[in-house]
């Protein structure tokens, strides 16, 4: 029989399987690149989803209070932070809705309409605290951050009014110094009595340029870090014994007496320089707002805190107003009754940084009524 006829089908069959088999491997290329595609944008969207994970981590870690929000204003994220201060976001609420500042939509609106990624800043208001916002242009919004400058701007206004009253405070003393000096070479001064009178006024104001120059020195080491506090057992009443002694003229000259009562057992973990400074500059100040014939008492007592030491310095002045009682201690802070006298405002801040750095902590309390004055209690470590 002849099988002429079936060469056709025969070349048509291979034809068709060729065809079949060159679109399966397409096919098969196609799927290949299709799961190495799904692949990729899983690992893609992992990567974003980590890296959003981490940046909203971040940002909950962060003080400052941050926000995203979209080009029609409306707001999409808010950090803890901005939440604690301006609540939980309700759905589809608008920037001046949320924050109810219009300085800051204003801010958003001037960033969007920039067109340009460089962050735009303003300080802003918000019922007393001044925030500095910083806004910057993203894809499909804005976001910002806002961080609380008020202390800085308080720390700034305190420079410049701390500047002022340096130059005064030291004006004064040399000053004095310069008219004491001239009359001490004039025909005047030439009486013994007249003399000695001038020159324990001339110690008196050194001793004020002693104690601001002290105060200076040691605000610039806390300020750069340098100064290293090495803690070591020492007896306490040698360590106020320095301060004491350095301090001595001033209180006779004010008429002050020193009344110091301390066991010479009872032993401290200090830095003793330190330490001794901390409690100058408490001493300084019960001198300075004691009445003539006053007294300033030194005590210690082991039975208030276990493990701890706390050394009382009380005067008989005229107190401290109960709403300063925490102020005092700020680096700067004069309190109304304090205008009228030497200093800077920096000798309480500085003993509260030499305490805290000793692992203890200074406060201070009136006297109860009918009592005057004030108590300071220093508290230290025990070896």
């Amino acid at each position: 029989m002849n099988s002429w006829w079936l060469l056709p089908l025969i070349a048509l069959t291979l034809v068709f399987v060729w065809l079949w088999r060159r679109e399966a491997s397409a096919r098969l290329h196609e799927e290949r690149r299709a799961r190495q595609l799904v692949q990729d944008l899983e690992a893609d969207l992992s990567n974003r989803s980590a890296e959003r994970d981490w940046l909203e981590a971040a940002a909950t870690a962060s003080f400052h209070l941050m926000m995203v929000i979209d080009r029609d204003l409306r707001v999409h994220y808010a950090n803890e932070s901005m939440q604690m201060h301006f609540g939980t976001i309700p759905e589809g609420a608008t920037l001046i809705g949320y924050t109810r500042n219009l300085a800051l939509e204003q801010l958003a609106r001037e960033t969007i309409e920039s067109g340009t990624s460089e962050a735009l800043e303003r300080d802003i208001s918000f019922d007393g605290p001044t925030y500095r916002a910083r806004a910057v242009l993203l894809d499909q919004g804005v976001g910002m951050a806002l961080t609380d400058i008020s202390e800085f701007q308080r720390l700034s206004r305190a420079r410049q009014h701390m500047v002022a009253n340096l130059s005064h405070e030291l004006r004064t003393p040399l000053t004095s110094l310069r008219l004491l000096t001239d009359t001490l070479r004039s025909p005047t001064g030439q009486n013994r009595k007249i003399a000695r009178d001038l020159l324990a006024k001339i110690v008196g104001e050194v001793d004020t340029l002693e104690q601001i120059a002290g105060e200076m020195l040691d605000l610039a080491a806390i300020e750069s870090g340098r100064q290293v506090v090495r803690l070591v057992p020492l007896l306490l009443k040698e360590v106020v014994a320095e301060p004491v002694a350095r301090l001595a003229d001033q209180a006779e000259r004010g008429r002050v007496e020193f009344v110091v009562d301390i066991s010479p057992q009872v032993q401290v973990l200090a830095d003793k320089d330190q330490a001794a400074r901390a409690i100058q500059n408490v001493l300084h100040n019960a001198v300075k707002f004691s009445p003539a014939g006053g007294q300033v008492r030194i005590t210690a007592s082991t039975e208030r805190v276990e493990n701890q030491v706390v050394l009382s310095i009380e005067d008989n002045g005229p107190g401290i107003h109960p709403d300063e009682l925490e102020r005092v201690f700020e680096r700067f802070y004069r309190s109304d009754k304090a205008r009228g006298t030497p200093g800077t405002g920096l000798g309480l801040s500085i003993a509260k940084h030499i305490m805290e750095a000793h692992g203890g902590h200074i406060w201070v309390e009136n006297r109860p009524p009918p009592e005057n004055g004030a108590i300071f209690h220093l508290v230290f470590k025990v070896p």
